[in-house]
């Protein structure tokens, strides 16, 4: 699949390039009104393809033929024409402020540019220098704080790790609800194929998505269209939102070589604060044995726990000290103290290499750009690494006046080592060293983790004479021979025909494709607390959209109209295959499917679907003053039933320009837009009818014949994609010569027709079914400020603040079913919708109140009393800001992003068992070992109703002392709220410092610009409810399941360096 998709683009991409005419060179400088050099101002020959940009320092050079006109075009500032004459070669312009600061076109749907002012729907673009100025490696990623309406989190210190974007609010409880992404027209598949236990925090590996697919120096602006008026075009694919990513091309009639190289430094961040004053064990009491004659102290090896002796320097023997071929170890005693080395030494400092370089070129009919880029990466914990090569290409080219051609291609090798697992698993170190284990640990010591002979020499033996690990691995031998590997190979690209029939009249025609395969590969060796094993999994992903078009444009006088009608065809495959070994492996260290101690277990699937469609536009405005557009999109989906499966998805927007109407010398633009849409989000196919599965791959046979099971889920014939019909209304305003800027945008969308798998009773024959059932509401606002507060001759001071509240409630489910589980994490806590709750509500226990909302105590126990299991808030946050700053004086460039969040909730794992077993700082504090305490609150009589609610009688004061081990262990048998915490922060996102080298230094080279740069990312963090866990630990791969930290790794710090050279 591969070699024929990159046949068909290399060979439909072969461009002629013709020869170009005698010009004469001209070159200057561009300024505005204020005499500060412009950088970027677009220059363009009247009635060709030549243009060029301004430089950093305002400069430009082009070739121009005696006679032409040449226009110098900049975002914000007024048109300015001349005309080259003969002898004339240097022109010096001097821009001045435009009126209309927002007269500029921006990326829509399936690419088509349009002016902003046109647009009856909120659109955010967001320029391809301020998500790599940071040189994060997932362009998706730096959207975080960029964009208002946009929930965009990560795993943490997760090597290239997938990226949850959330636009608007959840829509679907268990579809998607990640916006398409689209790169140059062409549809990417962001699936990250994360296992089912990494999704809901039990342990697994994030390999990753789309986002770091792309090169964020090839990108030049990333549109993000937030509401179904917006994307309706795409149809069945519109329900959550679209990201459009423009990539660089070369630009007429300018030739430019960019070289970027950098390093990028990361360290651990936020980490629990661990307790120093006793180590591990299940009592404060040491063991002690008779070896070899004498008598010693010994820790209890077996517990994974820290309630042991207090750390204060008694001689003992400790893990290590039991292999007589380890002299130097063999019988020796240490002191019982806590390590300078502790956990902290286990992580490394992360270190990232990135180089890229492009190359542009410029004729008069024909343009290509090449890029190439390399990112090393080796990750905070040991052992683990990521490495990404990017190969990316486009040409363009006039063939006559009527006809043009262009095209993309992309290439992306993505190879992973060893990224650490995350979550409450066997391997992942998060929950040996958050969760459980012994504080008194030498992390230097733990290095030596196997014997002569290959055994593990793990810290949590069984007992000083069996070395068997009892609960835990040593933390080198999981990441030194429990290791994973992935490749990911990826193709996409497109090719353009542009047909010019008429002025005005034009017809189209694009083939997208996207392409990959990724392999991954796990062990887990001989000598593992688990039992060893192998595994290997290919998956397979390729679509072809094959699209035409035809449009209309044209003005006449005070009326203007831009039209189209298209057709696109959609295919789409995918395979997977896997393979397990099963019962262990027969060789220790052989890892081979055929190297199985039983039958491997084999699986193949695969999927097929088609997708037809019709769609167009209309768009008319009169005299800069109205505009309406009315756009549709009709699709016929293969996974629908074949006599219902043509759903239609319209949307009517306008857009009324109040500022040609309203004069005001303080007022430069204004526009009030409203714009309501019906789109959908369709499903997956083989959901309408039973799939049988071959048991062979399995091993199991009857009467040693194959046989088919059929699936567990009742699927459903009459399926209907979700449908979500919205309407927003919103105003635009730039004001004070453009110094003060406002986008508010108010919003609500209905989402119907829920595709959701329901549990189905025993005597069904099934334990699911899926169906059509439920409704759910998003409604909010958001708002963006643009500030200028200083514009000086060599100073300027911007601030950019995004804003977004939404609110989400769900309406009804299917009926007679009250909950619908959306996923569990592995203990204590349930993730559900409810009617008329917000989606994602964690179902618990809460404490038990009395009616002065005092906490009530059991007073047999002394400890807290719970209820049963009840809504203890949602994941969703009540709202998402984001604040830029950008100073420039001269040449330097300094600008922060601090990103925000208010509201939400989520469960932390790591809280409750780092209670239980006496690791976290609070367990040791204050004498609590030695003292106990009376737990706050009060003892009562409870009496639970029916319905859950209580009524407390007998109120006293609590007065009863308990142990502290009593009372932190019961962080896991107490009420499920202790470990429920608020998701609020405020985080100093990056901060980036450049400075463009002067103009006698860049000259000196032979250079057009070079910039060296310094950045960091995620300084700090203030407002946290738990200051041990970063509220984004819980996020978990980009999935519905949500809101549960399982034993992640600490959100890490990044510091770097960047150069960047123009010739």
């Amino acid at each position: 699949m591969n070699h024929k998709l990159l046949s068909f683009f290399v060979g439909s991409m072969i461009l002629t390039s013709v020869a170009f005419a005698q010009e004469r060179k001209i070159s200057g400088r561009v300024t505005g009104a204020d005499g500060k050099p412009l950088a970027g101002v677009t220059i363009v020959v009247q009635g060709s393809n030549t243009a060029t940009q301004t430089d950093a320092d305002g400069n430009y050079s082009l070739s121009v033929p005696t006679g032409k006109v040449i226009i110098f075009r900049s975002v914000g500032f007024a048109d300015k024409t001349l005309i080259v004459k003969e002898g004339q070669s240097a022109f010096n312009v001097m821009l001045d402020n435009s009126d209309n600061a927002l007269d500029e076109v921006v990326v829509t749907a399936l690419g088509i540019t349009r002016d902003k002012k046109s647009l009856g729907y909120a659109t955010q673009e967001v320029k391809g220098e301020v998500l790599s100025a940071a040189r994060g490696g997932n362009a998706l990623q730096s959207l975080s704080g960029n964009v208002a309406g946009a929930v965009i989190s990560a795993p943490s210190s997760s090597l290239g790790g997938s990226t949850r974007i959330v636009l608007r609010g959840i829509g679907s409880l268990t579809g998607e609800n990640k916006p398409l992404i689209v790169v140059d027209g062409i549809p990417m598949d962001n699936s990250n194929y994360n296992s089912a236990n990494a999704e809901r925090g039990a342990g697994g590996r994030d390999y990753g998505d789309a986002g770091f697919d792309i090169n964020p120096d090839d990108i030049e602006s990333v549109s993000v269209l937030k509401g179904g008026p917006a994307s309706a075009l795409y149809g069945a694919r519109a329900s959550n939102g679209v990201v459009l990513i423009k990539t660089k091309t070369a630009k007429k009639g300018r030739d430019e070589i960019i070289f970027n190289t950098g390093v990028a430094f990361e360290q651990l961040g936020i980490t629990p604060k661990l307790q120093k004053l006793y180590g591990g064990g299940f009592t404060p009491e040491f063991n002690t044995a008779t070896i070899n004659g004498k008598q010693y102290q010994l820790v209890d090896y077996s517990a994974d726990e820290s309630w042991g002796p207090k750390l204060d320097g008694q001689e003992v023997l400790h893990w290590d000290a039991f292999d007589p071929n380890d002299p130097d170890n063999y019988l020796k005693t240490r002191p019982w103290v806590y390590p300078k080395n502790d956990y902290r030494s286990f992580f490394n400092t992360g270190t990232t290499y990135t180089n890229s370089l492009s190359l542009a070129k410029s004729y008069e009919n024909t343009s290509a750009r090449l890029s190439l880029s390399n990112t090393s990466q080796s990750g905070i914990v040991p052992n683990s690494n990521l490495k990404r090569t990017t190969v990316a290409l486009s040409l363009d080219n006039k063939f006559s006046d009527k006809l043009t051609a262009r095209g993309t291609i992309n290439y992306i090798r993505t190879n992973g080592f060893n990224r650490p697992e995350q979550g409450y698993g066997d391997n992942s170190i998060g929950q040996k060293m958050f969760q459980w284990g012994q504080t008194q640990l030498d992390y230097t010591r733990l290095k030596n983790y196997k014997t002569i002979t290959g055994a593990q020499k793990s810290w949590n033996i069984k007992s000083w004479n069996d070395p068997t690990p009892n609960y835990s691995d040593n933390h080198y031998w999981i990441i030194n021979e429990n290791i994973s590997k992935d490749q990911r190979d990826r193709f996409y690209g497109n090719v353009e025909l542009r047909y010019d029939i008429a002025p005005g009249l034009y017809a189209t025609g694009n083939i997208y494709g996207d392409n990959y395969t990724l392999k991954i590969n796990e062990q887990v060796a001989v000598g593992s607390l688990s039992t060893s094993s192998f595994s290997e999994a290919i998956r397979e992903f390729m679509e072809m959209n094959y699209e035409g078009r035809v449009h209309f444009d044209k003005k006449w006088d005070k009326f203007s109209l831009n039209s189209f009608v298209g057709a696109n065809r959609r295919n789409t495959t995918t395979h997977r295959s896997s393979a397990a070994t099963a019962g262990g492996l027969i060789v220790p260290g052989l890892y081979s499917i055929n190297n199985s101690t039983q039958t491997a277990t084999i699986e193949t699937f695969g999927t097929k679907k088609r997708v037809n469609s019709v769609f167009g536009s209309f768009s008319a405005g009169y005299n800069d003053l109205v505009y309406l557009d009315f756009g549709w999109r009709n699709d016929w989906s293969s996974t629908l039933p074949e006599n219902n499966n043509s759903y239609f998805y319209p949307s009517v927007t306008g857009s009324f320009v109040f500022s040609q109407v309203v004069k005001a010398p303080w007022l430069n633009f204004g526009k009030l837009r409203a714009g309501w849409s019906q789109v959908g989000n369709d499903t997956d196919p083989y959901r309408l009818a039973d799939v049988y599965f071959n048991n062979v791959f399995t091993g199991t046979t009857f009467l040693d014949a194959p046989y088919f099971l059929k699936g567990l889920s009742k699927l459903n014939p009459t399926l209907r994609p979700e449908t979500k019909r919205s309407y927003e209304f919103g105003v635009e305003a730039q004001m004070f010569q453009n110094r003060v800027g406002i986008d508010v945008t108010y919003y609500n969308e209905e989402t119907t027709d829920l595709i959701m798998a329901v549990t189905s009773g025993a005597e069904t024959g099934y334990s699911s079914r899926v169906l059509n059932a439920g409704r759910a509401v998003n409604k909010g606002i958001e708002a963006m400020l643009t500030l200028v507060p200083v514009r000086k001759e060599n100073f300027e001071w911007t601030s950019n603040i995004n804003f977004s509240r939404n609110r989400n409630k769900v309406m009804e489910l299917a009926e007679g079913i009250q909950s619908l589980t959306i996923g569990t994490a592995p203990f204590n806590a349930t993730l559900i919708a409810q009617p008329g709750q917000p989606y994602g509500q964690i179902f618990g226990s809460d404490f038990v109140y009395d009616s002065d909302g005092n906490k009530v105590v059991s007073p047999t126990s002394g400890l807290y009393l719970k209820t049963p299991n009840k809504n203890l808030g949602s994941i969703l946050p009540d709202f998402n800001a984001g604040w830029r700053n950008t100073f420039t004086y001269k040449a330097i460039t300094l600008s922060a992003l601090i990103d925000m969040q208010k509201g939400g909730k989520f469960f932390s794992i790591s809280n409750m068992f780092g209670h239980y077993t006496g690791v976290l700082e609070e367990t040791a504090a204050n004498g609590v070992r030695e003292n106990g305490l009376v737990v706050p609150g009060v003892t009562g009589k409870v009496t639970f109703n029916p319905d859950g609610s209580y009524v407390v009688t007998d109120v006293n004061e609590n007065t009863k002392n308990v142990t502290g081990k009593a009372y932190f262990r019961h962080y896991y048998a107490g009420p499920t709220a202790q470990n429920v915490f608020d998701a609020d922060y405020i985080k100093l996102r990056e901060i980036t410092l450049g400075y463009n080298l002067p103009s006698d230094f860049i000259k000196r080279f032979h250079l057009k610009g070079a910039t060296i740069s310094a950045f960091a990312r995620n300084l700090a963090a203030w407002g946290l409810a738990n200051k041990n866990f970063d509220p984004e630990m819980a996020t978990t791969g980009s999935g519905n399941i949500q809101g549960f930290e399982g034993g992640n790794l600490p959100a890490s710090k990044t510091f770097g360096f960047n150069l960047k050279l123009q010739f």
